[in-house]
């Protein structure tokens, strides 16, 4: 007999792997290739791809790992969906675009990136203009200036609409068009153009307090906040980066709003009380934090005082009575019951309550002198003379007469 040998490290392997050959595990690294479909051909197996378990460990037996060249390529990067590409801020750079401040306007939510990327797409017609086509434009934009002025806000609105079809990132067809369209109740619209309008001038404050003012309007009070207190930093240079404040009075309107939504929406009366004070401390005639102020002592119950700031509010600004009066609807609040839905005519008619068919059925209403004569003054133009005293009921009447011909 054969003397017995000693079992080698290849016995182990092959016992251990329970006779697992190394053709078996290229075939399955080809098998998991398929499965997934799309994957490079992997590398001829080695034996040095495949480290054994360790002796004596029942719960391995039969199992071998393979290295990271045998996975599908999308196992090797996944890219974060929720991961946004960082912005190319050279095209913006090249128009003049602070970089920086733009990247605040950003960060703070002043504008949201669609519409950075919306403007970043717009300076592609602006730079295919000529000088010659860019001055034709400003000549337009002039024109339609003076119309503005003398309050022919149609005639503008179109003349700056022709200009900036032509150039996407004109500022003051941008801020102009925002402020026609706030006038008319168009927030929307108000809201898109001066965001455009904040991207392609993000250094001027200004325009900043106008988008916070439609915001207000449309009710987005966070938003609005955040924006008039970015204002109010920028003018007091708590912020930095800064290339234009906005004016004195901008921020006085600026500080006079924040007041109002600590007291409309926060019911803050105090904090309110304090940022009024604030503005009337330096410019006593501030109209806006005066109209304010009075909608605040309506609140306190300080009517007869309230009364008198108001009217000097309207003496200060006689076209106040054509303005939003805070003042007028600390009156009037909203619960009151003289508010209630206007409901247009014809859909009142559409309606037609009960009551109303009930009144109409009335006979005081059949016998009524104006309806009577209406009635008369009819039948005249019909028969072309006036109506028989005698009337024969066998002789056809005014409406047999006309179905008959």
């Amino acid at each position: 007999m054969p003397p017995e040998r000693s079992m080698t490290k290849e016995d182990v392997i092959d016992e251990e792997s329970e006779g697992l050959a190394p053709q078996d595990v290229e075939l399955a690294l080809k098998n998991v290739s398929n499965l997934f479909g799309g994957g490079e051909p992997h590398t001829p197996f080695h034996s040095d791809s495949i480290r054994g378990p360790a002796p004596g460990n029942r719960a391995s037996r039969g199992r071998t790992r393979v290295d990271s060249s045998a996975r599908p390529p999308e196992f090797a990067h996944r890219p974060d969906k929720n991961k946004k590409a960082d912005v190319d801020y050279r095209n913006f750079s090249v128009h003049g675009i602070s970089e920086p401040l733009l990247r605040q306007r950003l960060e703070s939510k002043v504008v949201s990136q669609d519409t950075v990327d919306r403007v970043k797409s717009d300076f592609a017609p602006h730079d295919h203009l000529s000088s010659e086509e860019l001055a034709s434009l400003e000549e337009m934009v002039k024109a339609a200036h003076k119309l503005h002025v003398n309050k022919d806000d149609k005639g503008a609105e179109a003349i700056y609409q022709q200009v900036l079809d032509a150039d996407p990132v004109h500022y003051e067809c941008l801020t102009n068009l925002a402020k026609i369209a706030y006038g008319r109740g168009d927030f929307g619209r108000a809201k898109e153009l001066f965001e455009r309008a904040i991207v392609v001038k993000p250094h001027f404050d200004k325009t900043v307090y106008h988008l916070a003012v439609v915001l207000f309007d449309m009710r987005d009070f966070e938003r609005s906040q955040n924006l008039f207190n970015e204002v109010v930093q920028g003018f007091t240079g708590e912020t930095d980066g800064r290339a234009e404040k906005c004016d004195t009075h901008t921020y006085h309107n600026a500080v006079a709003m924040l007041g109002l939504i600590h007291q409309q929406v926060h019911g803050d009366h105090e904090k309110a009380g304090i940022l009024y004070h604030t503005v009337l401390t330096k410019n006593p005639d501030h109209v806006l934090t005066l109209d304010h102020k009075a909608s605040l002592l309506v609140w306190r119950n300080e009517r007869e005082e309230a009364a008198k700031v108001h009217k000097r509010v309207c003496t200060l600004d006689p076209n106040h009575t054509k303005k939003v009066c805070p003042y007028l609807d600390s009156l009037f609040p909203q619960q009151s019951e003289l508010f209630h839905p206007v409901v247009s005519l014809p859909e009142r008619l559409e309606q037609n309550s009960d009551a109303f068919d009930h009144g109409a059925q009335k006979k005081s209403w059949a016998n009524h002198p104006w309806r009577s004569l209406c009635k008369k003054m009819s039948r005249l133009c019909k028969s072309g003379g006036p109506p028989q005293s005698n009337h024969d009921s066998s002789s056809p009447t005014v409406s047999q007469r006309n179905m008959a011909n």
